[in-house]
């Protein structure tokens, strides 16, 4: 019993360590743009259109 206990609990541990996707990469360059008011802004990763 201790021995299948043992197996298992090694399987759970090499599944954890295993991801299921690949990490999304990041924009290379990202660029500020209003968000619905003068007062705040955001980040995008297009360039907006100019005022």
């Amino acid at each position: 019993m201790k021995r299948i206990a043992l197996l298992s609990a090694v399987a759970v541990l090499a599944l954890a360590g295993c991801p299921s996707d690949p990490a999304p990469s990041n924009p290379e360059q990202l660029w500020l743009t209003l968000d619905g008011s003068e007062l705040r802004i955001k980040l995008v990763p297009v360039e907006p259109n100019p005022f």
